[in-house]
């Protein structure tokens, strides 16, 4: 790192805060020269991306968050958190998979913890970019970095309807993804959404609209407003990685949705937990109580299985009933019946 001006590809470190550029300095045991508050520090030449990882990782959250970055290459553009340009530069594929990229949704299994039929399938996106698969964990990442979660979520949704529809098993529900974040206003939603239905002249009582994270989603009116709407033409809203915490209730009570979905968070080891099963025991009975079904998200094992289905849950999904595949696969009862433990 120094202050000279590099012709080579890099950032420059930026911060209202100088003891934060003074921290990175030391770590990286090289002497300031000049007023690092006003021109920033360069970290610059081959491998700097990587270095700039180590930089962020050493920081704490509150230094993270004043610390700020120009890519060189572009020394004209406005500075954004450090994080950001990191995760831009790991990333740097997403722009071309928006233009020539392919979707490629994977269907998982939602089962009826009673009898083990399947009761529906979330559509979960994969991509394809020539020979490189992504995952979908992946994607939405890249779009988040890329502030471009309105177009990766319109295309996913595109995708899941169009590809997942026709595929869908006779009696079964569609679990089709929808990013509270990407939300513009009521009229996008509805546009980006409804159009695809009526093309494909499918039944909307089949499709259940997942609002993603709904908790963290600050305008609840429009939330409410957005699942009204979509109630209307006849979709199913379900609310999805829901934590049992006072944000949870907040939501259920409002939203009133047909499906709530517990976090997988709270799945994993719960037999192990009697906090966790006396949470999610107080998520099922509220939302037993405003008329939704309840999934449990992220069940990996035979015991996962068993604690849910005492605590009342209505469904589960997760790869002890299947993993996501690009056509549905076929549901094993017997993974739900007594003689199967």
């Amino acid at each position: 790192m120094t202050l000279a001006t590099a012709a080579m590809d890099g950032v420059r470190l930026l911060s209202h805060r100088p003891s934060v550029l003074y921290k990175i300095e030391h770590l990286a045991s090289e002497p300031a020269s000049g007023d690092i508050s006003v021109h920033g520090l360069l970290l610059a030449g081959p491998g700097w991306d990587e270095r700039l990882k180590a930089v962020i990782k050493a920081l704490s959250i509150s230094e993270r968050a004043c610390l700020f970055a120009v890519r060189l290459a572009d020394e004209q553009s406005l500075p954004v958190p450090a994080e950001t340009l990191l995760d831009r530069t790991l990333s740097d594929w997403f722009p071309e998979f928006l233009s020539h990229g392919q979707m490629r949704p994977h269907f998982q299994p939602i089962v009826d913890l009673h009898d083990g039929l399947a009761y529906g399938r979330e559509a979960l996106m994969r991509g394809m970019l020539g020979a490189v698969e992504l995952r979908g964990a992946e994607l939405i990442a890249a779009a988040e970095a890329h502030d471009a979660l309105f177009s990766f979520d319109y295309r996913a949704r595109t995708a899941a309807l169009e590809i997942g529809l026709p595929l869908l098993p006779e009696g079964e529900t569609l679990f089709v993804n929808l990013d509270p974040r990407a939300v513009l206003d009521v009229e996008s939603s509805m546009r980006t959404t409804w159009p695809i239905v009526g093309r494909l002249g499918a039944d909307p009582s089949r499709i259940c609209l997942e609002v993603i994270k709904p908790e963290r989603c600050p305008d609840r009116e429009l939330l409410r407003d957005m699942v009204a709407e979509h109630r209307k033409r006849g979709a199913r809203v379900a609310l999805d990685d829901l934590s049992g915490g006072p944000d949870s209730l907040a939501c259920l009570e409002l939203l009133r949705p047909d499906i709530a979905k517990i976090d997988m968070a709270l799945t994993s080891g719960i037999h192990h937990s009697p906090a966790r099963r006396a949470l999610v025991k107080a998520l099922v009975d509220c939302a037993h109580e405003l008329g939704a079904k309840v999934v449990a998200e992220g069940v990996e094992r035979v015991d996962e299985f068993r604690a849910m289905a005492d605590l009342g849950v209505d469904l589960g999904q997760g790869f002890y009933f299947g993993q996501p595949t690009e056509r549905p696969m076929a549901v094993d009862t017997r993974l739900v019946r007594p003689h199967s433990y």
